[in-house]
């Protein structure tokens, strides 16, 4: 099984921003996740936001955005395109679900364009379930299971 680190960003002038910022402005990226202006100023600002780079061998190979409201974690992973298809997105969704992070959760809710097909096939092969669409967005639910 492949070992990744995962490292908050807790400061705006974490050094891997503006790379960060240039990811997610490529258009295989931003046609599916959009930041904002004052994105990272939000992730740095709030207790209950948590935005974590994640790599493997101390190369950057992603990132994942998490909020939590309660007991329920609203979220996003992005794999670097050079690094997909090579089961990392399954990783990173497992140590989720397994609470690598521990944020006390008993339910992630997540929302997926419909053209992203690698994604809804991620997601439902980790077991959550779809429960509504808005315009193009799937709505999808995964419940933890009681200890």
């Amino acid at each position: 099984m492949r070992d990744l680190t995962y490292k908050r960003i807790l400061h705006e002038d974490d050094a891997d921003i503006p790379n960060l910022i240039a990811i997610y402005k490529k258009p295989e990226i931003a046609q599916y996740i959009s930041i904002g202006d004052n994105y990272f100023h939000y992730v740095t600002t709030n207790d209950e936001v948590y935005f974590y780079k994640i790599y493997e061998n101390n190369k950057l190979i992603g990132a994942t955005h998490i909020e939590k409201q309660g007991t329920v974690l609203f979220m996003d992973i992005l794999v670097l395109p050079e690094f997909q298809r090579n089961g990392l997105g399954t990783k990173i969704l497992t140590d989720i679900q397994n609470d690598v992070f521990e944020l006390d959760f008993d339910r992630i809710e997540i929302s997926i364009d419909e053209r992203n097909t690698a994604s809804l096939k991620l997601f439902e092969n980790a077991g959550f379930v779809r429960i509504s669409k808005e315009d193009e967005l799937l709505n999808y639910v995964y419940q933890r299971k009681a200890n």
